[in-house]
């Protein structure tokens, strides 16, 4: 089930995301009476496609049910193995507050969360407070492989319920209940893919493609955290070669180290906020698993900055910067932003030595929002 990265030995895994869309094709099945199918194929936001193995799959009571069991590939993860059981059947009954609907062609999805299944509970996520911690593209790769098997020619009304067996015991061993996100798992994945992560082989893997660009003649080189500030760049600097912009993930002290050595002239360094503040912070290594949110230190810019005490309370409560930055006017956001970015160049020139820095802030959407350049 799991692929090859093209750049290492490593297994690639597959998201949360990826594994509930691959359960609803298998309920659909089972609920249309083609419950023999096994494994199913998956169609991803790239275009690409994966069959997945189901663990489990039946017809219950009115209801077509598949649990698809998690391959996070050589990827760590905490969630690995486990258990994601969709529950499919037609309804008349209307959604409750915490569900979202989708349109499916003809046909409307109620999407609901179960057991092991989180709540969101504060601002700053990608689902909103008071709703299932689902995310939009896993809600997408559910709508569009639904589509691939035939749900919305007629006009009809679904559930769909997911639930994580295992889920709540696993949730307490992630940032789910710092983060906000209580009673289990989120179900997240931009990708659907899970990289493999290594950090040996990760910082090789990033050495091996700077190499290559800087001895195809490249004097200038992207780094980025992952998929969406990539397309920012690709975007961006037309002109740059695609094997230039290369993402770093949350190593950004040693990616900034290695452009230094291979003798680079300048570094553009694409981010969003939550990485901004980080690297305003002086963080070497970025992962969310190892470096927990504390927003005390944005609460202290906050007030520095002669923002209102009561909105600096709320910040320094947060449990993420895009929550801390909900509390905040345009004008107080664009000065917290100016403030972190020139502080979070200052701390990157010092592994980047004499390249010159060009850092680029991006919204969650890949919208450019602001740059700070050095020159040294």
């Amino acid at each position: 089930m799991t692929k090859k990265t093209h750049n290492s030995q490593l297994k690639r895994g597959f998201s949360t995301g990826a594994c509930v869309a691959a359960a609803t094709v298998g309920a659909w099945l089972s609920l249309n009476k083609k419950g023999s199918e096994n494994p199913v194929e998956i169609l991803f936001p790239d275009g690409s496609r994966n069959f997945f193995k189901l663990f489990a799959i039946f017809y219950d009571q009115g209801s077509g049910i598949a649990v698809v069991r998690k391959d996070a590939g050589d990827d760590p993860d905490i969630t690995d193995k486990a258990l994601f059981k969709v529950k499919l059947c037609e309804t008349e009954t209307p959604p409750q507050s915490f569900d979202y609907e989708l349109a499916c062609d003809k046909a409307r999805i109620i999407l609901s969360g179960g057991l092991g299944v989180g709540l969101v509970t504060r601002l700053g996520l990608d689902a909103e407070p008071g709703k299932w911690a689902v995310n939009p593209m896993p809600q997408q790769m559910i709508v569009d492989n639904l589509k691939a098997v035939g749900c919305g020619r007629e006009f009809q009304t679904y559930r769909l319920k997911i639930e994580i067996p295992d889920g709540e015991r696993l949730a307490q061993k992630t940032l789910n209940p710092v983060l906000g996100v209580v009673g289990g798992l989120s179900i997240l994945g931009t990708s659907g893919y899970v990289e493999p992560y290594s950090n040996n082989a990760y910082i090789k893997t990033i050495r091996i493609l700077l190499s290559g660009a800087q001895r195809a003649g490249c004097r200038i080189a992207a780094l980025c955290t992952g998929g969406r500030t990539a397309k920012a760049l690709g975007r961006d600097f037309p002109k740059l070669p695609e094997f230039a912009i290369v993402r770093i993930a949350d190593f950004i002290a040693d990616s900034l180290k290695i452009v230094e050595e291979l003798g680079f002239e300048k570094v553009i360094v694409a981010c969003m906020a939550g990485k901004l503040y980080k690297y305003s912070a002086a963080l070497e290594y970025t992962h969310a698993h190892t470096v927990r949110y504390d927003c005390q230190d944005l609460a202290v810019v906050a007030g520095n900055l002669g923002i209102d005490d009561e909105i600096v309370s709320h910040c320094r409560q947060s449990a993420s910067v895009r929550e801390a930055f909900s509390y905040l006017s345009p004008e107080e956001v664009t000065l917290m932003l100016d403030h972190l970015g020139s502080k979070a160049l200052k701390e990157l020139q010092k592994w980047a030595g004499k390249v010159a820095i060009e850092l680029r802030l991006y919204d969650p959407r890949g919208n450019f929002l602001k740059s700070w350049e050095s020159v040294t």
